[in-house]
């Protein structure tokens, strides 16, 4: 297909922007990605226009980009469809969100998500003492909750009723039965009354990725004995009417809808029945995380990366289940609470990076090849020597194997060719063939190997021994950044995240690639990507140009990754910038902050090294080859300065 039958329909369809994208992303006439931070229609933003942006201000790439109207438009959306449920059902309790902080703790994004939660008393969860350090100084409505999870000791426990003392509407909830009476002991000392929530151990267990963590063998929660057990407690101690909120969480990301139905529908009996017990005080429903992000787009239960179900269907089968269980325990429908972080803040940020060569398995072998570079004057086209005349008997029957292969006997000759390069190797091993001989074979073998993949792919049916052959021969593209700073998760879990290329989409993507990161580490790669709406080993991308820099974004990193990257290799945090929508152009935009990337500087101090004691070190080195005589004094301070100038650098490469 050439780039005239080419079109920016089939781009869509092939990198299912439409799918993944819910509405945030689509590509404009230039053929450049853009992003719609409050949905289609609406304001639109070019993002090579940003991308000219921050080469203009010398900031370099990687770059994090938070598009903060597009995570205001989230939590707007999250409040909305809750409001509209409970309108449509009639139902009688009133929603209240809270935001996890684990989910990303950067305070931009915590203060932009309360400030666009404002009109709803949208409040702020928090799992640790460090989490709730943020959450009692930044959650200052006195009508938004502040939902305590996690493992508790005294000090967590002071700190939140410390919050009380304030006066903000602060649960703790009961994750083990032990924090209870310290609890009712610290808010006796502390002359204030407490909030409690009491957190569940449910049956029904998730589904998708974490659904090992959910169920009867939870890490948090409470049993139903240790249930009873609390309101024996909290009987004895007078306390009845601290009991606020009751609680359970499932598990991150639910892919299935009829998993959310059959989770409340559990939980609900279990706030009937505690109602019914006694607990007449408990007004707060508290459903947990698990409103999930399709990664994919696929609108399925086939991918853990993707889901069958949207933000309104979730609000929608929570207020009704509940309402339901309600209706026919007869008890009051209670306020209800979902601690939703990955689906509010996903799609608010993406990583900009920039290609700066590739590694291609070619007819003759391995080929590296920079955009920025251009080939010599005399350098053969695909920059790979030829393979040498026919000089043994194995690469003559290899070559014979080659040129004899047909449509017809191709898997034969394939299984030939792999028996005759094991027997190169063996050969090689025990110092009967030549190194020139050994690359012909090889050379040979990869000629046939992608001849073989241009024969398969006008097959129906691809022959066992060469399926596949198509993804171990793809190119990879090298990409300047490191995936265990920017995507943990894809290392760790191999968790999907949307690639696109930024730019080029009037024409085709011809090259099948997989991504490799510049850590100098086997696992920093990426094999797993979106192709329409399924999932493949290889990324369709579009050929290097020399001399002009090609650019990728990685979507839907807004949740967790930003908090849980590594310095794997000593690769920091990278450049970082807020854009706004310009309120007076709906085509233009402002970066309203930027927060530079880490230095060498700051990556060595973290692992204890002091720079100014390295930059001696190297300088003491050089006054001893000057006195040697081996360096000039001149170039000895070159040398120094050059040293101490790398490390107020970027901890990227500056390829551009």
């Amino acid at each position: 297909m050439s780039n005239s039958d080419w079109s920016i329909e089939r781009s869509l369809q092939l990198y299912n922007i439409p799918g993944w994208g819910a509405g945030y992303f689509s590509i404009n006439p230039k053929g450049h990605l853009v992003v719609h931070p409050f949905g289609q229609p609406g304001p639109v933003i070019d993002l090579m226009d940003v991308v000219d942006d921050i080469r203009e201000r010398k900031l370099g790439f990687p770059c994090v980009v938070r598009f903060q109207d597009l995570l205001r438009s989230r939590v707007k959306q999250l409040n909305d469809v809750f409001r509209n449920a409970i309108a449509q059902h009639g139902y009688k309790g009133q929603y209240f969100g809270v935001y996890p902080t684990k989910v990303n703790q950067m305070r931009e994004v915590v203060e932009e998500i309360l400030d666009a939660g404002a009109p709803w008393h949208f409040g702020l969860e928090a799992g640790s003492k460090g989490e709730l350090l943020i959450v009692l100084a930044l959650n200052t409505d006195p009508e938004a909750l502040t939902i305590c999870n996690g493992y508790k000791d005294e000090e967590y426990l002071r700190l939140a009723l410390m919050g009380r003392k304030l006066g903000r509407k602060i649960l703790v909830v009961i994750e083990k039965l032990s924090e209870l009476p310290h609890l009712l002991r610290l808010s006796e000392e502390m002359n204030v009354q407490p909030l409690i929530g009491l957190r569940s151990k449910l049956s029904t267990k998730g589904t998708g990725k974490w659904e090992s963590s959910s169920g009867d063998f939870a890490k948090f929660g409470l049993t139903t004995p240790e249930l009873i057990r609390a309101i024996e407690i909290l009987r004895a101690a007078g306390k009845v009417e601290a009991a606020k909120l009751f609680h359970f969480h499932v598990g991150s990301q639910l892919t299935d809808i009829r998993t959310v139905k059959d989770v409340v529908n559990e939980g609900a009996r279990f706030y009937a029945k505690l109602r019914k017990m006694g607990l007449s005080s408990l007004e707060y429903f508290d459903v947990g995380g698990g409103l999930g992000v399709d990664y994919v787009g696929a609108r399925s239960t086939s991918y853990v990366s993707s889901l069958n179900y949207s933000m309104e269907e979730y609000a929608a089968d929570v207020v009704y289940t509940v309402q339901q269980i309600c209706s026919n325990e007869g008890v009051p429908e209670p306020n209800l609470v979902s601690e939703s972080g990955r689906a509010l803040t996903a799609h608010h940020a993406c990583l900009l990076m920039n290609v700066f060569g590739h590694i291609e398995f070619g007819e003759n072998g391995t080929v590296h090849e920079e955009p920025s570079a251009s080939p010599g004057p005399n350098a053969p086209a695909d920059a790979v020597a030829p393979v040498p005349e026919d000089n043994s008997p194995i690469v003559r029957e290899m070559r014979e194997i080659v040129s004899g292969m047909t449509p017809k006997n191709s898997g034969e000759a394939y299984n030939d060719a792999v028996a005759k390069k094991e027997q190169a190797l063996t050969m090689f091993k025990l110092g009967i063939l030549g190194l020139e001989e050994r690359a012909a074979v090889e050379g040979l073998f990869w000629r046939l190997c992608r001849r073989l993949v241009e024969i398969n792919k006008k097959r129906k049916r691809v022959p066992g021994p060469t399926r596949g052959l198509d993804d171990r021969l793809a190119d990879q593209y090298m990409a300047n950044f490191s995936l265990f700073q920017s995507a943990p998760d894809s290392w760790a879990i191999n968790q999907l995240f949307p690639i696109v290329p930024l730019h080029r989409h009037t024409e085709q993507p011809t090259r099948d690639s997989t991504i490799v990161d510049i850590t100098c580490d086997s696992d920093g790669k990426i094999d797993i990507f979106i192709e329409g709406e399924t999932v493949d080993e290889t990324i369709a991308l579009h050929p290097l140009r020399p001399g002009e820099p090609y650019y990728l974004g990685m979507f839907l990193t807004g949740a967790y990754q930003d908090i849980m990257g590594d310095m794997h290799n000593l690769f920091g945090r990278v450049h970082e910038v807020h854009v706004f929508v310009d309120d007076d152009d709906p085509e233009d935009f402002y970066i309203e902050e930027v927060i530079p990337g880490d230095t060498m500087e700051r990556v060595l101090a973290r692992v204890q090294y002091e720079p100014s004691d390295l930059a001696k070190r190297i300088k003491q080195a050089l006054d001893g080859k000057v006195r040697e005589g081996h360096v000039k004094p001149k170039e000895s301070v070159q040398l120094t300065d050059f040293y101490e100038q790398a490390m107020r650098g970027y901890t990227y490469l500056g390829t551009e």
